[in-house]
Parts: C-alpha cells; sequence; structure tokens
C-alpha cells in the first residue's frame, strides 16, 4: 500500500509515526501501489492537498481523523473507511461509519510492543510542545529550569527515540496531541496545556481533535492548562474601537509568556490516563481490522501483530 500522510519539512512525532508504524504492521509502503493508506492525522477534509496527487486510488481510511472546515467532505467509490478516530469524525460522515480510536493505538498490536513498557523510568516529568510551538522558545533551558525533560516533537533522533523517551516519564504534559496519544497507549498518565495551538492550527481545529480523541477513549470534561501567547497592547482597546471590534492589537512579549509558562507548567498536578477496559477494547477492535486488512491485501503474508 501506499501510507500517505502530512510531511512536515522539520519533521513532526504525531505524522512521522506514519512511516515508522505501518511497514511494521503491513510492510513496506510503495508510492506506485494503486491503494492508498490513510491512518494517523486529521486529514480528512474537503480540498487536502494529500488527495490531488490520488484521486482515483482506493483510498482505505484506518482510524483517521477528520480536520473542520466549512465544506462537506466528498466521498465516492474510491473511499474505503475501515474506522475513524472518534465520535465527532464519525458524527462528520452523518455516523455511517464506526470509530474506535487514534490509529496510534496500533502501535500496541506490535510484537514488541512490550519492549516500550519495561523501559526504565528515568523521568518524573517530560513535556512536548506542539511541534509549531517550538521556534517560539528555547524549551531545553525552559524545561531544565523546571526540573523536566524535554522531548522534541520534531523526533530529530527518530520515531523510536520520542517513544522511548515517554515510555521512561512517569508523567507526560502535553501541547502536541500525539504525545499524549502515545502516553496513553503507553500507560503514562498525561496533562494538556494549549500555547500556540488557537494560533498556529486555529483553536476550533484542536479542540475538535482533542474531543474527538478523548470521547474515543471515554475521557469527558478534562481539566487543561492555557497559556495566553498573545498579549494585548496598550493601544489594544482604542483599535477595538475605531475597527468596530474588528482588529485586535496584540503582541508576543516572550519574557511575560515564558513567566506564565514556567509557571502554568510547574503548577500542573493532574494527570489522566484511560481505564484498562477501554484500552482492551480498543486492543481488541484495532486487531480485528487490521487482521482483516491484512488477510484481504496481504493474504500471502504471515501473521505479525498481536495483542497486549
Amino acid at each position: 500500500m501506499n501510507y500517505v500522510y502530512y510531511k512536515d519539512p522539520k519533521g513532526n512525532f504525531g505524522d512521522d509515526l506514519n512511516g515508522w508504524l505501518w511497514p511494521k504492521l503491513f510492510g513496506e509502503g510503495r508510492s506506485d501501489d494503486p491503494e492508498a493508506f490513510l491512518g494517523i492525522g486529521s486529514i480528512l477534509f474537503e480540498g487536502s492537498p494529500l488527495f490531488r496527487d490520488i484521486p482515483d486510488k482506493c483510498k482505505i481510511v484506518f482510524g483517521t481523523g477528520v480536520r473542520p472546515s466549512y465544506h462537506t467532505f466528498s466521498l465516492d467509490n474510491t473511499w474505503d473507511i475501515r474506522f475513524l478516530r472518534g465520535p465527532l469524525s464519525a458524527y462528520a460522515f452523518n455516523n455511517q461509519f464506526p470509530y474506535i480510536a487514534d490509529a496510534a493505538y496500533a502501535i500496541r498490536q506490535l510484537p514488541a510492543f512490550d519492549q516500550f513498557l519495561q523501559v526504565k523510568k528515568k523521568y518524573k516529568v517530560s513535556v512536548i510542545p506542539y511541534f509549531k510551538s517550538v521556534p517560539f522558545f528555547d524549551w531545553e533551558a525552559l524545561c531544565k529550569q523546571l526540573g523536566f525533560n524535554y522531548i522534541s516533537p520534531r523526533s530529530e533522533k527518530g520515531v523510536e527515540h520520542t517513544l522511548q523517551e515517554i515510555a521512561a516519564s512517569q508523567y507526560v504534559i502535553a501541547e502536541a496531541m500525539h504525545g499524549a496519544i502515545l502516553a496513553d497507549a503507553l500507560r503514562v498518565p498525561w496533562h494538556r496545556f494549549i500555547l500556540s495551538t488557537p494560533h498556529t492550527e486555529g483553536s476550533g481545529v484542536a479542540e475538535f481533535k482533542w474531543m474527538d480523541w478523548q470521547a474515543a477513549i471515554r475521557l469527558y470534561n478534562i481539566n487543561a492548562t492555557p497559556v495566553k501567547l498573545y498579549r494585548k497592547s496598550f493601544l489594544h482597546q482604542k483599535i477595538k474601537a475605531i475597527s468596530g471590534n474588528r482588529i485586535s492589537a496584540e503582541f508576543l512579549a516572550t519574557n511575560m509568556v515564558k513567566t506564565a509558562l514556567l509557571e502554568a507548567l510547574s503548577g500542573v498536578t493532574e494527570f489522566y490516563l484511560s481505564e484498562e477496559d477501554v484500552i482492551r477494547r480498543i486492543d481488541h477492535k484495532i486487531y480485528d481490522q487490521a487482521f482483516l486488512l491484512k488477510k484481504e491485501k496481504l493474504p500471502d503474508s504471515s501473521s505479525f501483530i498481536t495483542t497486549h
């Protein structure tokens, strides 16, 4: 199959999981394969550039999420939706298709997954920002000041190294959603913080994604820690009045935001983890879907997936 996913030039852990995980479960991908496989990511939206080069290919959706937009997503007979990320994604398709959870939970099907669970704990708390938050601060220095471990969302040392760093943590504070998802899959309690996503991704998109995933794992109304990235200038009220509330005068005061961020992260005390019965149910459902897909597309290969 041709594994189709978003590729950031500088790397992004959540997206890059696709190139690491799926070949281990379903074999190496081929760009010239007539079937496209869509796994981890919020890439189901009308006009997605990822689909421009594969309009006539069969597109297999395996736990992919919807990205909310103002246009309905058009489906034709080239789409083969096995399952979606969560109930909000399912609702976007009028509940025609089932949901299980984010496709990244398929990591628990790897025969070598137990090796991650057995990683020795080295860090009390690790912090994983959103990949677009990286340029705003010296995160290593910031985490060192807090006494926390910094895990880069860009996975410069590879996806497996990032997974080992998460597994070596007792707790994870994540702005990156897949930092929290993989922590949950690795049974590491996590907490969400919010910094740049309302600006770099859009608050509507970010909240939709997190709520979609959290509902799938039956965690509702959790507390997150927001930190304002931009501050209102002294001209804010005057400009708002002149523009009829259409324009806001905001600026990035790095030192102010850093101080607020340090205070917020040091004050995190609540961490979350999906229940064991929920994770077991997800394991069994993803196993069934992976088994069926492998049987259909790779009938001559031997079994290389397991459950935990």
